[in-house]
């Protein structure tokens, strides 16, 4: 039934899928321009010497166990920056789908807040120490099943695109995480990282009650731009 209902609304959506600033609330918009926002084409764009400072950071805990985003602009004359903040976990049907709207369980939760000055500051430092405009492995290839961070956006006048995919060193030495967590008003806790060798161990692995986990997809990392994307449906 389900499957059905997001079918039906795939084909009212299809023509209205674009590019957009933040994930959208309903999961069929979502799935379709999901590529479109991790490329962050709309922030590339925007982009040139003088532009304010505007980053996108996406966190793939095993997409079908917790996606999350957060979009950061910063504010004119050194205010600090507004924050959008959203998060996706596993879906829960226990409790039913309201008819008024049979979306609710996949729209995950957004949360609007302002960063002040220190914390901008401290987060700009920690993606200056993560090496966020500098080492970039192109051809980085990040499946949907694995857990990773991307990181867009503008700083500087320049446009930049980076990923760190766990169990690497780089993933394990991250700071900017810590900043966005500790500013972060969801009250939804950052996934933990489940090693290879428990993955098959963990419950969450049956994804609220399937057998198998959904399709998995992928995206690469190009010469600073996401550049493959496939598998989404």
């Amino acid at each position: 039934m389900i499957l059905g209902i997001i079918a039906s609304l795939t084909a009212l959506l299809a023509l209205g899928a674009c590019q957009y600033t933040g994930p959208a609330g309903d999961p069929v918009t979502r799935g379709l321009s999901w590529f479109d926002y991790l490329g962050a084409e709309n922030l590339r764009e925007a982009c040139a010497p003088g532009a304010s400072t505007r980053l996108r950071f996406v966190y793939n805990g095993d997409y079908d166990t917790q996606i999350r985003s957060f979009d950061v602009f910063a504010l004119p004359g050194g205010r600090g920056a507004s924050m959008s903040a959203w998060v996706r976990g596993v879906v829960d049907l226990t409790k039913g789908v309201s008819l008024s709207n049979i979306a609710a369980p996949w729209q995950g939760k957004r949360v609007e807040s302002v960063l002040d000055p220190q914390a901008m500051s401290d987060l700009l430092r920690a993606l200056d120490k993560d090496g966020f405009q500098t080492f970039k492995p192109a051809g980085l290839r990040l499946p949907s099943n694995e857990y990773y961070w991307i990181v867009t956006g503008c700083l500087d006048g320049r446009f930049h695109a980076n990923a760190w995919i766990y169990p690497s060193d780089r993933f394990k030495a991250l700071s900017f995480p810590a900043v966005l967590m500790a500013n972060d008003r969801t009250g939804v806790a950052l996934g933990k990282v489940v090693p290879i060798d428990q993955r098959y161990d963990d419950p969450s692995i049956t994804r609220g009650g399937k057998e198998n986990p959904d399709e998995v997809f992928e995206i690469q990392l190009g010469a600073n731009r996401i550049v493959v994307a496939r598998g989404l449906f």
